[in-house]
């Protein structure tokens, strides 16, 4: 009997955690597509806005501590707040400054579920691609690590079965551009599935069509 409630506890964690992780996904999926909309120059949906708030208010932000340790309310709490913030500047600003707007929410996100991120980025058994954006640069370098984030989004959008990805603000989070050396952002790295570096593109305005060459002509 002991076993069969041990069993049952355990199944029901497992099953909360995979929810949760699911939830992290959906929430970032709506982010990506909303911050493609707008680099395309497509009004701002509000409705879209909604949803997304909505997705963060789900079990993502009434049951942080697992699988998001280190996370609480207070860090969701600021993620909605900043969204709040961003749909009431965007009323008043052009398509272009809404994108940038929304990049700096989708970093901050990020920001906000690192950890979570980094563990599943490496644990991951495919060919992997990290992007290195930042928050606080020049306007060229802020410019160029936009364009690049949703230059990368689109393209393992279209190459979703066979790499995963991860964008870091490497203002906030630098660790990894010491320990791979790749010390300017916008910088790309791709990893293979036992987390070998393969490939580095540093603070080049042609970070896609190196990234598409060498996967086009890869041998595998």
């Amino acid at each position: 009997m002991l076993i069969k409630i041990t069993l049952q506890i355990i199944a029901l964690i497992f099953c909360a955690r995979f929810s949760q992780a699911q939830c992290f996904k959906s929430v970032e999926k709506e982010a990506e597509r909303i911050l493609i909309s707008l680099s395309d120059g497509d009004s701002l949906n509000h409705s879209e806005l909604t949803e997304l708030n909505d997705l963060l208010s789900s079990e993502i932000g009434t049951e942080v501590s697992e699988p998001f340790p280190g996370i609480n309310q207070k860090s969701i709490d600021s993620l909605k707040n900043h969204l709040l913030e961003f749909e009431s500047l965007a009323k008043n600003n052009s398509v272009d400054s809404a994108f940038v707007l929304f990049n700096d929410w989708y970093l901050h996100f990020q920001n906000i579920f690192y950890d979570y991120s980094k563990q599943k980025f490496f644990s991951s058994s495919k060919t992997k691609i990290l992007l290195f954006s930042t928050s606080m640069s020049c306007y060229c370098t802020l410019k160029m690590s936009r364009i690049q984030t949703v230059e990368l989004l689109k393209y393992v959008d279209e190459n979703s079965d066979k790499y995963d990805y991860w964008v870091i603000d490497s203002y906030w989070y630098n660790e990894l551009q010491i320990e791979y050396e790749t010390l300017f952002a916008p910088s790309v790295i791709v990893f293979n599935a036992n987390n070998e570096v393969l490939y580095k593109i540093e603070y080049d305005e042609k970070m896609l069509a190196q990234l598409t060459d060498y996967f086009n002509n890869k041998i595998h």
